[in-house]
């Protein structure tokens, strides 16, 4: 019973040793992903190096880490906790996230907030849903009450009553109607009705010019389009012309292991471009880690 004991104190204080920091102050939403899973965390609660953080937009999250160095991460961004690169920020993945068509590529869809009763039906079978679990695009929710599930960190979307609703990657809008002239009707999946300037449109869906009348559709990943009558477009910033090339307007340069603010990364679409600051020799930059 001694050396159980003994054996238990030491796997203790072990588990205990491997987490070097404290999130000294947690405003707003702030997820930890753990097992396979993302939860809430609280102000005071301890992390080790390689526990990623998911930070929403609006959120802020201080971290003390027991050298004495602090950093503070606003949203909204995904960063994995290293004690290593602070105050240097090396290992900070900035994803973008909620700046481009969908979100950014490896973040996950997660089910932040659970009312009543919510079942997840994959592969044909249902199981109690847990806050925090990472969805698959197609699951279905069988909800009774509420239920919030936020897409790739690019909107949130709540569902609530008695339904049954399909998981889709597709549920935040990608694009705003910028200008029109005459009638322009939209169909997002229940048939063409007409629609006004500053309405958001979602991938897929589908817009009617009839003639004599011009639209004009911003994608949030900042390339523009415009047709003139007799069109009928499906909406997809993939297809826009300078979808390639365009920046994302609130992305921030992401920064790995030994990289300085001149290794630029960002997200665009759902497409990654990297390149290096004129004027500089740095080699291109490795991907950022895939999200869980």
């Amino acid at each position: 019973m001694l050396i159980m004991a003994l054996a238990l104190q030491v796997g203790s204080v072990s588990a205990k040793d491997t987490q070097n920091a404290v999130l000294a102050s947690v405003k707003g939403d702030v997820l930890l992903f753990q097992g396979d899973r993302y939860l809430p965390v609280q102000t005071g609660q301890r992390v080790s190096d390689g526990d990623r953080l998911m930070i929403m937009e609006g959120a802020e999250v201080k971290v003390v880490f027991d050298s004495g160095c602090e950093v503070v991460w606003k949203g909204a961004k995904i960063v994995d906790v290293d004690v290593e690169s602070c105050p240097t920020l090396a290992g900070l993945w900035i994803p973008c996230i909620g700046g481009g068509a969908g979100g950014a590529e490896g973040v996950a869809i997660i089910l932040t907030q659970i009312m009543g009763s919510v079942l997840v039906k994959r592969d044909g079978q249902f199981h109690i849903a847990r806050e925090g679990e990472v969805l698959d695009h197609g699951d279905q929710l069988k909800v009774d009450g509420k239920a919030e599930v936020n897409y790739k960190g690019a909107c949130s979307v709540v569902y609530e009553g008695k339904k049954t609703v399909a998981v889709d990657e597709n549920s935040c809008p990608i694009a705003v109607l910028k200008e029109l002239k005459g009638e322009v009707f939209v169909d997002e999946g229940q048939g063409f009705h007409p629609v006004a300037k500053g309405h958001e449109l979602k991938n897929g869906v589908k817009l009617r010019v009839p003639e004599k009348s011009r639209v004009e559709i911003s994608y949030f990943n900042g390339c523009d389009e415009a047709w003139d009558g007799l069109e009928v477009i499906e909406i997809d910033a993939g297809k826009c012309p300078l979808a390639a090339a365009a920046p994302v307007g609130n992305c921030t340069p992401a920064i790995f292991g030994n990289q300085t603010p001149v290794d630029v990364m960002t997200f665009v679409g759902t497409g990654v471009v990297l390149g290096i600051i004129p004027g500089t020799d740095n080699p291109v930059s490795p991907p950022p880690p895939v999200s869980p």
